[in-house]
C-alpha cells in the first residue's frame, strides 16, 4: 500500500494557470435567444363580444358593432394604428350600449310582468 501512495504524486493544486483577458473579450457575443421580428401591437377587435351582443342582446346595434369589429381586424392587419384604435373604439361603445339595452329591455319587461299581477 505505501508503494502506491508513492508512486502517486498527490500534490494539491494551488493555482490555476492565468487567463488571458484579452482572450475572453475577443470573443465573439452569442445571444441566449435570437432576436425576433417585432409584431406591432394589436388594436383589441372586440369581435366575440360583438357576436354575442349581435345575437344575444340587440341585433342591429350588435351587426353594427361586429361590422367595426371586422374593420379593427383589417387595420391590424395592414398595419394602420390609428384606424384600427378608432374602429375599436366605436365597436367597444356599441357592444356596451347593445348589453345595456338588452338590461333596460329586461327590467321592462320584468316590470310589465309585475304590475300585471
Amino acid at each position: 500500500m505505501t508503494e502506491l501512495s508513492e508512486s502517486i504524486d498527490l500534490q494539491p493544486i494551488t493555482s490555476q494557470p492565468p487567463i488571458d483577458d484579452l482572450d475572453v473579450l475577443s470573443q465573439p457575443v452569442i445571444p441566449a435567444y435570437p432576436e425576433l421580428p417585432t409584431v406591432p401591437s394589436q388594436t383589441t377587435d372586440y369581435l366575440p363580444l360583438s357576436l354575442f351582443t349581435m345575437l344575444y342582446c340587440c341585433f342591429p346595434i350588435g351587426l353594427i358593432a361586429f361590422l367595426y369589429s371586422l374593420k379593427v381586424r383589417e387595420a391590424n392587419l395592414l398595419g394602420d394604428q390609428t384606424r384600427a384604435q378608432r374602429a375599436s373604439r366605436i365597436a367597444c361603445i356599441l357592444n356596451v350600449v347593445s348589453v345595456i339595452v338588452l338590461f333596460v329591455i329586461i327590467v321592462i319587461a320584468v316590470l310589465v310582468v309585475l304590475l300585471s299581477a
